[in-house]
């Protein structure tokens, strides 16, 4: 059974910072010999970690032990900062002893955190929260890299929007305030985002990189609202370019490539989502569903008109006449033009619409009354032919 190597360390913190160790400690020198005891008790913890890791020991036994070590390490850090930042602001004697010994407890603590982190990273806690001591430091460099990146980015050929939503992420991180809490996976990620990308767009020629950027994204597994919200609008607004019958063809193309798309599995930037080619693979699934059912409720409704070789105006204007002379029973002339519209097509319009025959019926032209009088007149000749020889 694993025991808890850190308790005889947890002990002597506490006993520390206990208000019986604050009244003598004036009179103590906190460095005669507890130093050595301390490095030696961190050295002895480094061992039994170490050995841990060659044992027989479960991963899933090895992952609760750590985790649960992590979490005393963090609690006994975030005990000892705050001491080192009250003793600096008293000159006094006994304070500078504080101080002094303080920063020794939390130097060595922290050196525990580094080599847990080196030599157990696949089973540390990355939602663990990083010690108060280390994140100015961190947010420091985060602010830096974000920075560094975003200056880089000013004078890339990349698509606006795409720029627009990499600095909406990155000014997060720039206008974070120092001493906010921030756990490791959101620090290794950040770091790992701006290193990738970085190098992504590091050409000097004038290239358009916006391929290459969101390949990059994607394999970052970047699940950010702003960047699944800019997929959804420059793929639609690439669809509706080509014609209707193309449009299906390049959505379901643009579907293998995500399927294919590679996407890192042990990183993402927001771990409650699904990983980023997932959330836009749902997403297209339902806009191709979406434009699929539109096609064929478009070719259904086409298949059911009956083809006219009229114009529209031609035959508006021939409703209107057969209107007028009071063939249609019905009196509303605006449900005449949509079943109309909805029945027929036109020889150049597959589509009809009823806004453009009720414009039409009210002004019709002078060619267009030609057309329809010659229409007419064949149709007398042939009447006169039929029934009225001569």
């Amino acid at each position: 059974m694993l025991k808890d190597e850190l308790k005889l360390l947890e002990d002597f913190v506490n006993a520390f910072f206990s208000e019986e160790s604050n009244e003598n400690l004036s009179k103590t020198d906190l460095g005669n010999g507890q130093e050595a005891l301390i490095i030696a008790e961190c050295q002895r913890i480094k061992k039994v970690w170490t050995e841990l890791l060659f044992s027989d020991a479960k991963d899933q036994v090895i992952k609760r032990y750590v985790w649960f070590q992590q979490q005393i390490l963090l609690d006994l850090a975030d005990k000892v900062y705050p001491q080192i930042q009250q003793a600096k602001q008293s000159a006094s004697q006994s304070n500078y002893s504080i101080q002094t010994f303080s920063e020794f407890l939390l130097e060595r603590l922290l050196d525990l955190k580094d080599f847990q982190i080196q030599y157990f990273n696949t089973y540390v806690n990355q939602e663990t929260k990083i010690p108060d001591a280390v994140i100015p430091d961190i947010r420091k460099k985060m602010a830096e890299a974000a920075e560094k990146l975003s200056a880089s980015m000013q004078y890339v050929e990349l698509d606006v929007q795409l720029k627009a939503c990499i600095r909406d992420y990155l000014d997060g991180i720039s206008n974070m305030d120092k001493f906010t809490p921030i756990n490791y996976r959101t620090a290794e990620y950040f770091f790992q985002f701006a290193e990738t990308l970085g190098v992504t767009i590091a050409f000097e020629d004038s290239r358009d990189l916006t391929h290459s950027v969101t390949e990059s994204l994607f394999y970052l597994n970047f699940n950010h609202n702003s960047f699944c919200q800019w997929y959804h609008e420059n793929l639609t607004r690439e669809s509706l370019t080509l014609k209707e019958n193309d449009q299906l063809h390049m959505l379901k193309r643009q579907l293998i490539v995500l399927k294919t798309m590679p996407v890192i599995s042990t990183a993402c930037y927001d771990p409650d989502l699904m990983p980023v080619n997932n959330l836009l693979e749902n997403w297209l699934n339902e806009y191709i569903k979406e434009k699929s059912n539109h096609q064929d409720l478009l070719e259904t409704d086409i298949s059911h008109k009956i083809e006219l070789k009229l114009t529209v105006a031609q035959l508006t204007l021939l409703i209107r006449l057969l209107y007028e002379e009071g063939v249609f029973t019905m009196k509303n002339i605006a449900g005449l033009l949509r079943f109309f519209s909805k029945n027929f097509m036109s020889k150049k319009q597959e589509h009809i619409s009823y806004g453009s025959m009720n414009k039409l019926y009210y002004s019709s032209d002078q060619f267009t009354g030609y057309a329809v009088r010659e229409l007419l007149l064949k149709m007398v000749a042939k009447i006169n032919k039929m029934f009225f020889p001569t």
